[in-house]
């Protein structure tokens, strides 16, 4: 396992203890090795964005495009999108 030494601002630090303090973490160990999976999953889900938008926009330059003529429409795009993105990270229905 690899260490990795910080010096974080006093504000930052207390607000760590804190959450330790309060039983939400174990330790200060734990907070970090939590909130470095949680931003490493997020610039996954970043990267699977990315990949369908350009899916998106290679299916426009191809012809296949949808259009929006009202909020309807664009809600009903935003969930189709979502859908078929929680389907390929594996997350369920929120």
């Amino acid at each position: 396992m690899g260490v990795i030494q910080v010096q974080l601002p006093d504000e930052l630090k207390s607000l760590i203890d804190r959450q330790v303090a309060e039983g939400r973490v174990a330790s200060e160990s734990a907070f970090f090795v939590e909130a470095a999976r949680r931003f490493v999953e997020g610039l996954a889900v970043e990267d699977e964005i990315v990949s369908e938008a350009e899916a998106g926009i290679a299916d426009a330059d191809a012809g296949r495009y949808v259009t929006l003529s009202s909020s309807d429409d664009i809600e009903a795009l935003h969930q189709r999108t979502m859908a078929r993105l929680r389907d390929r990270l594996g997350i369920g229905p929120t």
